[in-house]
């Protein structure tokens, strides 16, 4: 029988192939309409060496944090409260349903309007864009939960505390990486999406003003730079997100020795 590949051998294969379907789009559209991997990395290259690119990718992920951490830090708690309590769940369900389908550019545009062309516009937005779904994951996560834990541990006295620290925690934890890894991803999509429309800094706007030039090297070097640091801050919640389930994963009986 042919030898499985290691498991850690797949996402490198994966990275491969999006490396191929890069340069495949390159040599099916022609390297002037969809520049290949070495021409953009050189105009980054040259974009760093002059210094116009961290100042717009720092900014950019300041805003994407800043925005990722009120969601979670506003979500989460109405997401437990909503898992608990039928009544406010039917209160807060016409809200969360217009919060979901409400077009986000909308939201966005309101913000400006109404806050202005400023920072703080633009937090508010992605951060209320962001909300709705924190608090509906939370909300099933909470939903979720196995009754007969608390049920023992009502049976051995632990306190609210230990119940909280053994008990919940670590049913709810994966629940809450996995809504950190889709609110960040969302985060980083809608915080570009605004820079294009009203911000004169970051890398979406950077994006809008290599279209105006249509300098396609310039797009996809400011989209290939953030996505690799989204990636990686992505990559760390995937690793606690499989370490917060190991206690699940069931052990494998010893093999029987002759």
């Amino acid at each position: 029988m042919a030898r499985v590949p290691d498991a850690r051998l797949w996402p490198v294969l994966g990275g491969l192939s999006l490396l191929l379907g890069w340069l495949g789009l390159t040599w099916a559209l022609g390297a002037d309409t969809f520049p290949g991997p070495g021409d953009t990395l050189a105009f980054l290259g040259r974009e760093a060496q002059r210094g116009a690119i961290w100042g717009h990718v720092g900014i950019t992920l300041w805003r994407v944090l800043v925005a990722f951490a009120l969601a979670l830090l506003l979500g989460a708690p109405l997401g437990w409260w909503l898992g608990h309590s039928p009544r406010l769940a039917a209160f807060a369900a016409p809200w969360l349903a217009v919060g979901l389908t409400l077009p986000r550019i909308l939201i966005l545009l309101a913000a400006y309007l109404i806050v202005g062309l400023n920072e703080w516009a633009i937090i508010l937005a992605i951060t209320l864009i962001l909300l709705p779904t924190v608090a509906v994951q939370v909300r099933e996560g909470v939903r979720g939960l196995n009754p007969r834990l608390y049920e023992m541990a009502s049976a051995f006295r632990l306190s609210p505390a230990a119940t909280l620290r053994s008990v919940t925690l670590p049913q709810l934890t994966p629940t809450l990486l996995g809504t950190a890894r889709v609110t960040l991803s969302l985060a980083w999509k809608m915080v570009v999406f605004g820079e294009v429309f009203g911000r004169s800094s970051g890398v979406g706007y950077m994006i809008a003003f290599y279209f105006q030039q249509f300098e396609m090297r310039g797009i996809l070097a400011y989209g290939l730079v953030m996505t690799l640091v989204l990636s990686a801050l992505d990559g760390v919640l995937a690793l606690l997100s499989a370490r917060s389930v190991a206690w699940q994963t069931p052990a494998r009986p010893a093999l029987e020795t002759e």
